[in-house]
């Protein structure tokens, strides 16, 4: 496989794991019948990031270090992998936190101080942001264990390279551009 299309699968793979994560994190994890004494039930419900704060803004840091992956090279490169990878296992351990915090999430969200306990059970929107954030962490692992093998950018993105030597032979089109700097007319002879 080449290191042009390794380059692409490690980019969709990090824009795959953030975009799951934070659709996950927009979706209802769980809804609830309450009821309080005196007054009609009700139903709440709570959504990823109600539950888990920090899911969505894993989800924008890999996005953000999707672009990032195919922007530097090198030991950055290897920099940018350990980090996906990094977040990529936060957003498992959220979502697999978040599932055992529904029903806390629940109360505190909806009831409030009414000291009312509602219980809630996740439903499989957790399951998608552990899945985001566990590609994350297997493409993030994979940048930085082979970030060598990945294609860099072309060099029209790279800074000019100074003149080698003093003496080399000038182009004769530099050279009547440089005249016409100072000046000059180049076809004065």
């Amino acid at each position: 496989m080449s290191g042009a299309r390794r380059l692409v699968m490690a980019l969709v793979g990090v824009a795959i794991g953030g975009i799951l994560i934070l659709v996950a994190s927009g979706r209802v994890w769980s809804t609830a019948t309450v009821h309080v004494p005196g007054a009609p039930a009700s139903e709440v419900s709570v959504t990823g990031h109600v539950v888990e704060p920090s899911l969505p803004a894993l989800g924008i840091a890999l996005l953000a270090l999707a672009v990032a992956v195919i922007a530097a090279s090198g030991p950055v490169r290897r920099l940018v992998g350990a980090l996906v990878a990094l977040l990529g296992g936060l957003a498992v351990a959220a979502a697999i936190a978040g599932r055992g915090a529904v029903s806390s999430a629940l109360t505190a969200h909806e009831i409030g101080d009414a000291a009312i306990p509602v219980h809630g059970s996740a439903n499989g929107w957790w399951v998608v942001a552990a899945l985001g954030g566990l590609v994350a962490l297997l493409v993030g692992l994979g940048v930085a264990l082979r970030s060598g093998q990945l294609a860099e950018m072309g060099q029209k993105y790279e800074p000019p390279k100074p003149k080698s030597a003093p003496n080399a032979a000038a182009d004769p089109a530099d050279t009547a551009w440089e005249a016409l700097d100072r000046g000059e007319d180049p076809t004065d002879d």
